[in-house]
């Protein structure tokens, strides 16, 4: 079979798996096999849909429902290897099964892949705990040293210069825009929890393919929802329909 070329922005039509690439270059992910990264890319891109359709526990907490059937036609496995995939990201704690009994299907809960790299995780390292008491600015610099990433282009570095408009790109996904002045002043308003907000935005943002026109006032949006949603039970990230409805912007 022969396949033509792409031409200008022709591949834009297609919709797209958004695989995440800490699971490709960074060693906590190393064991994963390529099949359970796909599959995890094929259950964050579900989550969307439940988030929409309102697949919320009591907590809150976005679940989803993924059978062992829609593996196998999903990446063309058989039963058991579907079910070793799948057992794979259960191991490694990157989903977590719920038995609902009476033939019906388990609930999937997708859990954070960035959960290790905030500073807000109760499990992070002790290199993790000495960054967490130091400024916003040397943090973005060590964290950088902790996962271990180098000047190799294919890998993520934690920030990189916008030549536009001189600001800076921070976040997994290098797409999060602040001047000095800007996390300045966010440092001074939102202290240690700010890295998690930039992580948050930066995660978001390739999610959705969605558009800030101000990060710094997103992020200080996002912090104030939260400061008086404290007592409220939900998750404080926006949704897609948040989003459409300009509630973020």
């Amino acid at each position: 079979m022969n396949f033509d070329y792409f031409y200008h922005r022709e591949s834009e039509k297609f919709s797209f798996y958004i695989l995440p690439k800490l699971l490709i270059y960074d060693d906590l992910f190393k064991e994963l096999s390529s099949d359970a990264k796909v599959l995890y890319a094929c259950l964050l891109d579900r989550m969307d849909l439940s988030s929409k359709n309102g697949w919320r526990d009591r907590d809150g907490r976005v679940f989803i429902i993924f059978t062992i059937e829609e593996i196998m036609e999903s990446l063309n496995k058989s039963n058991k290897t579907a079910v070793k995939i799948i057992k794979e990201l259960d191991d490694i704690g990157l989903i977590q099964r719920k038995r609902q009994g009476l033939g019906k299907p388990n609930l999937i809960y997708v859990m954070d892949f960035m959960t290790p790299f905030l500073p807000e995780c109760k499990s992070y390292t002790s290199e993790m705990k000495n960054l967490h008491s130091r400024s916003v600015k040397s943090t973005f610099q060590e964290v950088k040293k902790v996962q271990g990433t180098n000047t190799n282009n294919n890998k993520t570095d934690i920030t990189k210069t916008d030549l536009n408009n001189g600001k800076k790109a921070f976040g997994t996904f290098n797409n999060v825009y602040l001047s000095a002045e800007e996390l300045k002043r966010l440092n001074e308003t939102i202290g240690l929890r700010l890295e998690n907000y930039i992580e948050r935005l930066s995660t978001y943002l390739k999610s959705t393919g969605g558009h800030y026109n101000d990060h710094h006032a997103t992020i200080l949006s996002w912090f104030h929802k939260d400061q008086g949603s404290k007592n409220n039970v939900g998750n404080n990230i926006p949704t897609n329909d948040d989003y459409s409805k300009g509630d973020y912007l």
